[in-house]
């Protein structure tokens, strides 16, 4: 399924963007489990930038695609790393995705209802997550350890966060923490979202249920991986 995002911005905002060498960034919400993983609470993995718009305009449209692959990547989960898709398969949610000991990755029907499964037939590690197309091209949405032996169970969702920072950080980089106020946006019952922002007064969106405004600092793991 493809969403669309329109971001509204003033010429002054368009302005103040470019001045301060400010980018749009986007991430997306997963679930994860069944299984539970000793850290923080989501399995020990991170969100990581989906997107990034350098130079916005005073109408912005992001187009958003649903997770189409499964990836496995030798770079190891850590803050500020920069996650690479090293193999990656043909994906979709209900299906298993085999990574056989060579790296090779083989996908099969029938799996966990809601989940993309991947499991390791091996015992090298892996780090591993779902990629999916937002804007210009595919990339990598969200990483996790994948122990020798194990399963990881991902399951994509209908949330979306942006926010405006400094642009500097390449697409697939871990982020653990908000660098800026961004807003929640939850696609699940439309298509399409159109909000607006303000280098001083922040997003608009018609205080409507359907987003929520996500403070600097905020804890993204916690916020964008759930159970």
């Amino acid at each position: 399924m493809q969403r669309t995002l329109t971001i509204s911005l003033s010429s002054a905002t368009v302005q103040a963007l470019s001045a301060g060498n400010l980018a749009l960034y986007g991430f997306t919400a997963v679930s994860y489990g069944p299984v539970l993983k000793a850290d923080a609470g989501y399995g020990g993995g991170y969100p990581l930038v989906w997107f990034r718009v350098p130079h916005c305009l005073q109408n912005t449209v992001v187009t958003l695609s649903d997770p189409a692959v499964a990836f496995i990547s030798v770079t190891p989960v850590s803050e500020n790393a920069i996650v690479a898709m090293s193999a990656s398969a043909p994906a979709a949610v209900g299906q298993t995705v085999q990574v056989a000991a060579t790296g090779l990755l083989t996908t099969e029907t029938g799996g966990q209802p809601g989940t993309i499964s991947l499991i390791n037939q091996g015992s090298t590690p892996w780090t591993c997550g779902l990629g999916a197309e937002a804007g210009s091209g595919l990339a990598p949405i969200c990483a996790f350890p994948l122990h020798g032996n194990s399963m990881d169970m991902i399951g994509p969702t209908a949330k979306v966060l942006v926010m405006f920072t400094l642009d500097k950080i390449p697409v697939g980089s871990v982020v653990s923490t908000a660098y800026a106020e961004g807003l929640l946006i939850d696609f699940q019952t439309e298509t399409g979202r159109a909000v607006s922002f303000d280098i001083d007064q922040g997003w608009s969106w018609g205080n409507r249920t359907w987003a929520t405004v996500v403070a600097p600092q905020t804890d993204l793991g916690a916020l964008l991986i759930t159970r």
